[in-house]
């Protein structure tokens, strides 16, 4: 069960909509406003420090208390509050702010929708975040998106840019046998963000400490999870200080908290590890400067925990906390805040590789390739980038990363080639999985499929060396997302339901969200539409907590394509009008459209589909979609046949070309003229690369319209052994099942065809079955109804 809504009051605080209501009208609220309201009233069984409702208000920690106390007061006013008679939102001093109203919470349904969802949402509950391109009703036609493209970024390129984003370890001799020793025998270690005690001039510390802390264990050769992962999983815990559930989520054994407190003279850093017995392991020290506290205190519980000496830092004091300054403003999504950092350092500083890299990354997160590749050239022509392998490697990584974002495949290939032979033989793990993983994203754009397995095969090694099981998950999820991409969908369903079950475990709720989509195309592939139903009521239920509006259309749209498939039509429309789905990315142009043009197929509006499809035809451009261009159009030909209406001039995909729509329309347009015998050649040409592909979906379409095409022409025997090989899949598929009535009529065996007849019945939902089928009418009742033809 999910959380739709919160009443108080009057007040109706809608999650999905992201609305606030007083008695049915919408109250004007900012988006920190409402995201501070969410954090009171979800909390609202205790008090919530300073410090958790500014990282969930503003995503950072560097917030002074007036920026702070002006949301607050906001919220307050929104709610018909003030700080004086504090009747919903109580000031706890010296600590943070508790909600105090009485709160109702409602939940959205097992069948997605909420007690008192609107009628017209009733049926089609609301929905939305990634990782991986959608799962269409037909997912065939989803062949046409890149493995890197669609609704949603893949977990790959995503995971890429993150590990740009993470600093990895040096030189460390032995490190990656001590690794690897270490991970079986389960000392993983989980750092947490840093108590930074009142008063203090750095409020960066929260998430800079706990970032230098995690990275200074793990200089010392133990596995350490990174920072981006511990936020992403407290981000999804109820409860942040469980460290029973922290453990269960990321396989850590120690738990590393740490606290920073400034004194007249100095800082006192205290470090303690606590294991799952409740052993603790404890390092302090104290020092002038803060960084320097916090090295002397992590090299001093390193040892404790099994870890080596820590090699010497290699900045400078004034460098080593400005990079740190930008590091914490990167964890906490300030790329901005991060940027002005870096670029307000003294000419001296900038100059210095380990600033310019990054600022790179600063570039990546921002989207300014071409600028961030520049820089890294010029740090990859530095003394330093040559001297230090690991660092070396880094930068690689790095232009790699920006070499895909500029399409630029086969250079950022050769990037990777250079970081597995400088750091191939081992000591650097993290670096090691991050080209393996970045060469396989740059392999399966090239669509050298085999290449990519054998590397992601390979990251995954490393990482489990490394002990991050989030990292892991993901490049399970991505081999699953390949072997689908490569259209070996049963090879893809073990690796995606690992993925989401360790997803679900971790928190990981993006991941999770876009492995549940692909999971409904899986499914719908293999004719499993009850499994892709089940998957899009899961991934439903995600809805309230996504906030990308891409994403969300991406689930919109994929939703909306299993209840087609499921003959749930009118909830399919239903989505499928909602002004969200027109948000999909550039990348799926086109979706929204054909998947009206087949809604509209398949409820029997025939002229509808062909004039929506005309439309869209028209006004597709050419290198847009071109496979998905292609599979509309082929819709439009059966919509047209089905109703009795004129074929299109055949200028819709000009010239064909040999892929599965685009001989299907050819043959439809063939028959269409008269021209039996080309029709006849094109369609065995279709079944015949449909079943080489071997994805029964595929094979359905491509058999489904070849066989009713034979059964037409009273070619009967021929349409049989067609419809044979498929015989089992009109258990669970109604074009199947259909075809199934259509065959045992022809054949005029009165035994199986009410049995028959009545199966497809259980499966249509509301799609019709034509009259002409229905053993219970009369012949002239028969002879009255409609035309036999492809639906």
């Amino acid at each position: 069960m999910t959380i739709a809504r919160y009443r108080f009051g009057e007040y109706v605080l809608d999650l999905a909509t992201r609305e606030l209501r007083l008695r049915g009208q919408p109250v004007a609220l900012p988006a920190r406003v409402f995201e501070c309201l969410i954090c009171l009233i979800e909390h609202r069984d205790r008090a919530v420090s300073r410090d958790e409702l500014v990282h969930a208000v503003f995503g950072r920690a560097d917030v002074s208390d007036a920026q702070l106390a002006q949301i607050v007061l906001r919220a307050r006013r929104a709610v018909g509050d003030d700080g004086h008679e504090q009747r919903s939102i109580r000031t706890v001093p010296r600590y943070g702010f508790r909600w105090l109203e009485q709160t109702q919470a409602e939940m959205m349904g097992d069948d997605g929708a909420s007690a008192d969802t609107p009628p017209a949402f009733a049926a089609a509950p609301e929905l939305s975040a990634p990782v991986a391109p959608a799962a269409p009703a037909r997912s065939a036609w989803r062949r046409h998106i890149r493995w890197l493209g669609g609704a949603a970024a893949l977990i790959v390129l995503a995971w890429l840019g993150w590990m740009l984003m993470h600093r990895a370890p040096p030189v460390v001799p032995g490190l990656s046998q001590r690794i690897a020793e270490a991970a079986p025998s389960g000392r993983t270690i989980l750092v947490l963000p840093t108590a930074v005690a009142e008063p203090n001039d750095a409020p960066w510390a929260r998430l800079g400490l706990m970032d230098f802390v995690a990275d200074r264990l793990h200089r010392a050769g133990l596995p350490v999870l990174p920072s981006e992962t511990v936020l992403s999983v407290l981000r999804e815990r109820a409860s942040k200080d469980d460290n029973r559930a922290l453990r269960r989520a990321t396989r850590a054994v120690w738990i590393v908290e740490s606290r920073a407190r400034q004194t007249q003279d100095a800082w006192e850093v205290a470090l303690t590890a606590t294991d799952a017995a409740g052993i603790k392991q404890r390092g302090q020290a104290r020092h002038a400067d803060l960084l320097e506290a916090a090295r002397l205190a992590a090299d001093r519980l390193s040892p404790t925990l099994g870890g080596s000496r820590s090699p010497a830092g290699s900045a400078e004091p004034a460098l080593a906390e400005r990079l740190q300054r930008a590091r914490a403003a990167m964890l906490a999504n300030e790329i901005e805040t991060a940027r002005r950092i870096l670029l307000e350092a003294p000419e001296l500083q900038r100059s210095q590789p380990q600033l310019q890299y990054q600022l790179a990354r600063v570039d990546f997160r921002a989207g300014e390739y071409p600028r961030g590749l520049a820089t890294l050239d010029h740090a990859l022509a530095s003394e330093e980038a040559r001297r230090d392998p690991a660092f070396h490697a880094r930068l690689l990584n790095a232009r790699g990363a920006m070499l895909i974002r500029l399409d630029r495949y086969a250079e950022a290939e050769r990037a990777y080639d250079q970081v597995t032979k400088l750091i191939g033989g081992g000591g650097h793990p993290a670096e090691l999985g991050q080209a393996l993983s970045g060469r396989a994203v740059a392999y399966s754009l090239q669509k050298r499929y085999d290449l990519a397995l054998a590397d992601l095969g390979r990251a995954r090694v490393q990482l489990v060396a490394r002990g991050d099981a989030l990292a892991v998950a993901r490049v399970d999820a991505n081999l699953g997302i390949l072997e689908f991409d490569r259209q070996r969908p049963a090879h893809a369903l073990p690796y995606l339901e690992k993925a989401a079950e360790d997803f679900k475990a971790m928190g990981a709720m993006n991941e999770l969200a876009t492995v549940r989509k692909v999971l409904m195309g899986v499914q719908v592939a293999l004719l499993r539409t009850d499994a892709a139903l089940a998957e899009s009521e899961r991934a439903w239920a995600m809805l309230p907590r996504m906030r990308d509006p891409s994403q969300r259309a991406d689930l919109i749209l994929t939703r909306a394509e299993v209840l087609i498939v499921a003959g749930r039509l009118r909830e399919a429309g239903t989505l499928l009008a909602m002004p969200e789905a027109a948000l999909a990315v550039p990348a799926d142009y086109g979706r929204r459209d054909y998947l009206r043009v087949d809604l509209a197929r398949r409820g029997g509006e025939g002229r509808q589909a062909v004039a929506m499809a005309d439309a869209a035809l028209r006004a597709w451009p050419p290198q847009s979609n071109p496979r998905l261009r292609a599979w509309t159009a082929f819709r439009r030909e059966q919509a047209a046949l089905a109703a009795d209406l004129a074929p299109s001039s055949g200028n819709a995909i000009t010239p064909y070309g040999d892929t599965l729509p685009e001989r299907l329309t050819l043959a439809s347009l063939q028959r269409a003229r008269g021209d039996t015998a080309a029709a006849e050649t094109t369609y065995r040409a279709a079944v015949a690369l449909a079943e080489q592909e071997g994805v029964p979906e595929e094979t359905a379409i491509a058999i489904d319209a070849y066989a009713s095409w034979l059964l037409e022409r009273g070619r009967t025997a021929e349409a049989g052994a067609l419809i044979g090989r498929v015989a089992p899949w009109a258990e669970h598929d109604f074009d199947m099942a259909v075809l199934q009535v259509r065959l045992l009529r022809a054949l005029g065996q009165r035994p199986q065809w009410p049995q028959a007849y009545d199966r497809a019945k259980r499966l249509a939902g509301e799609r019709a079955i034509p009259a002409s089928l229905d053993p219970t009418l009369s012949e002239p009742a028969k002879s009255a109804a409609s035309g036999d033809r492809v639906h």
